[in-house]
């Protein structure tokens, strides 16, 4: 009950406070000051200055009670300014006291220590405010991060049920098919859910890595590149050279796995093959290029043999770092997106999935960059004369 009692009283309250601050200068500078030096003027002007400036707490408590903020938030701003001003006050009122103590004159020692009153009280309510807001979006973000937590459990837990079920109808079709179609797509279907049910796990992998507390530790970066390209090849008609030692461990986790499937799918998408565009830029059902430049001369891309997209991937240990290395076949970055490739875009998912990578390898501890173009893969990578996009992944190394 108490604490509903002064939930309801704390707007009053703190206009109480400073309406009794602003009576105080009022009955000093007015009631006293004006008799004991015969004058208006000059008690007038201390008057407007310390006793406007309490004036900001009734116009605060209006603010905080017209913006809805609950009466158990407004009581600390008032405690927050009766602190200030006692503590501000108490202060220069000992200081007051202490030169009094010495012998000296002291000019006018209340006017000072009024002013000092105000300015506590008003600094108390910015500093409660601030601390009152900084309070409501920490309660926010928590009850944000509950709830987002709790939809990607509920989701991966009814999606993998799902793929259960799925995978289930798809082994009574396996068994009982009486022909070859039949048994291709239950073949496919069983290929799909592996993939799909392997997504749910890399989605559990990022939301621990972007949590709060996320644990990582020692992970081969070249075991995920290896079962990555495998799955790659198995649903989209492309060659993926893989240059690595046998294993290459870095701290991370599972959501290693998307932060390089993203990459090699960017790479596909946009090391299409030049054959397959028109000279105007565009792919041959019409849609427009997007990511990187236009493809050079067709006709000459066309005679040299890239019937399909191809992509180079390096691992390689150096110091501290694990650097793996994807390279495409496409035309590369153009100069003047180079420096926003990670940024957000809406309606991108491209441009999301680079933002995704991004937020991941730093989650990581790395760092990720488009290598320069003057660094071609021919110098850095005798093996390959790919001169694509080359996208560089820097992990700690474990």
């Amino acid at each position: 009950m108490y604490r509903g009692v002064r939930a309801r009283l704390a707007p009053w309250l703190l206009a109480g406070f400073g309406l009794a601050l602003t009576g105080s200068a009022v009955f000093w500078h007015l009631g006293i000051e004006t008799r004991r030096i015969g004058q208006l003027g000059g008690p007038a002007l201390a008057l407007a200055l310390d006793g406007l400036l309490p004036l900001v707490l009734v116009y605060g408590s209006y603010r905080l009670v017209s913006s809805s903020t609950p009466g158990e938030q407004v009581w600390t701003v008032f405690v927050w300014s009766v602190v200030g001003s006692v503590a501000v006050g108490a202060i220069i009122g000992l200081s007051v006291f202490i030169r009094m103590i010495e012998g000296r004159t002291i000019a006018e020692p209340v006017f000072v220590t009024l002013l000092a009153m105000d300015t506590g009280a008003v600094t108390g309510l910015v500093a409660g405010t601030l601390a009152v807001r900084a309070r409501q979006d920490a309660s926010r973000a928590t009850r944000t991060a509950s709830t987002l937590s709790f939809v990607n459990d509920l989701l991966r837990h009814d999606i993998a049920n799902g793929l259960v079920v799925i995978d289930g109808r798809a082994t009574i079709i396996q068994r009982n098919a009486d022909s070859e179609v039949a048994q291709t797509a239950a073949d496919a279907i069983h290929e799909q859910v592996t993939e799909l049910d392997t997504l749910v796990d890399n989605a559990g992998a990022v939301a621990e890595t972007l949590g709060s507390d996320p644990a990582f530790e020692p992970t081969d970066i070249v075991a995920i590149a290896e079962t990555v390209i495998q799955r790659i090849e198995q649903t989209h008609t492309v060659a993926i050279e893989l240059q690595a030692p046998d294993s290459a461990m870095a701290y991370a986790n599972e959501a290693a796995r998307p932060v390089l499937r993203n990459l090699l799918e960017n790479a596909i998408e946009h090391g299409t093959p030049a054959a397959e565009f028109s000279a105007e830029g565009t792919a041959t059902d019409g849609s427009a290029l997007q990511g990187e430049a236009r493809p050079p001369d067709t006709t000459q891309a066309a005679a040299d043999g890239h019937d399909h997209p191809s992509v180079f991937v390096a691992i390689r240990e150096t110091g501290d770092i694990i650097e793996t290395h994807v390279i495409d076949d496409g035309p590369g970055i153009p100069d003047d997106r180079r420096d926003s490739i990670f940024d957000p875009r809406a309606g991108d998912t491209h441009g999301g999935g680079l933002h995704l990578v991004e937020t991941l390898v730093t989650s990581f501890g790395g760092g990720i960059y488009l290598a320069d173009t003057a660094s071609k893969p021919d110098t850095a990578f005798p093996d390959t004369d790919l001169d694509g996009a080359h996208f560089v992944v820097e992990l700690p190394r474990a």
